[in-house]
């Protein structure tokens, strides 16, 4: 089996470490509430690589107040920009440099199985793997690519995931794990896979089929990611874990009951 992804610092799902300068990560910091600006957010971040502490325990102490944001994507952003910056400055490389992108060079992804040779309707594991790697590899126009495409063909799908009453970062990692669910079951399925309705996701949202009975597969991934996610994240507790879990669940049960019989 190739190598998941671990709990390491960079592993946080549906967030890839993109640091896009100090003036706009001061934007964003002062837009979420924080008083502190870039160059604050780099002493911090020095003293604590000095120091030997982990990410997931200095960026907390960066906002005085659970932080605000006006989007899913506004907080994607500011915790990739985060992300980023803590990278350059493990690397050695300054706040200011020429090249304030950092993005490790991943590994090849494994070859992705023909669009819609899937079976049944219960995804397998080593389809899972391979599209989480491929989606973990593509370029941000790709990857944006397959999101718009995912609003498109699954309108009902995205707009109870953005009316779901989740906290701000609880709701960008049930969106997440949603789009890679679907884009699993899209290549998985392909022509076969409908559009979920709202209605099948209101019938079961309030007490899903629990996700390893549906999909085995898929759940043992989420559940990896949640365990990075609350390794990296203290404000993931037990109750917030358990409702991405549910939304989560909810939304896989839509896709699963959405997989037609053509034959």
């Amino acid at each position: 089996m190739s190598r998941r992804r671990g709990k390491g610092e960079d592993a946080t799902p549906g967030i890839a470490p993109v640091y896009e300068g100090p003036e706009v990560l001061s934007a964003l910091l002062e837009r979420a509430g924080s008083k502190n600006r870039a160059e604050d957010v780099v002493a911090m971040f020095t003293q604590a690589q000095a120091a030997g502490e982990p990410r997931s325990a200095v960026i907390p102490g960066i906002f005085q107040d659970e932080p605000r944001f006006e989007s899913p994507e506004a907080a994607r952003r500011l915790y990739s920009n985060l992300f980023g910056l803590w990278a350059r400055l493990a690397a050695g490389l300054g706040a200011l440099d020429d090249a304030p992108e950092v993005v490790p060079e991943p590994a090849a992804p494994p070859e992705l199985p023909e669009r819609g040779a899937g079976e049944g309707d219960v995804l397998e594991r080593e389809l899972v793997e391979a599209v989480w790697k491929n989606l973990a590899a593509a370029a941000p126009r790709e990857l944006q690519r397959r999101r718009d495409r995912f609003q498109n063909v699954q309108p009902d799908l995205a707009a109870w995931l953005d009316a779901a009453p989740l906290p701000d970062a609880a709701a960008v990692t049930a969106q997440d794990l949603a789009f890679e669910a679907w884009a699993m079951f899209d290549q998985a399925f392909g022509e076969r896979l409908g559009a979920v309705e709202y209605h099948q996701l209101r019938a079961v949202e309030k007490e899903p089929p629990p996700l390893e009975s549906v999909q085995p597969a898929l759940a043992a991934y989420v559940a990896e990611q949640l365990d990075v996610l609350a390794d990296d994240d203290p404000n993931v507790t037990e109750e917030v874990r358990a409702q991405i879990e549910r939304a989560v669940a909810a939304a896989v049960a839509g896709l699963t009951e959405s997989v037609r019989d053509l034959s």
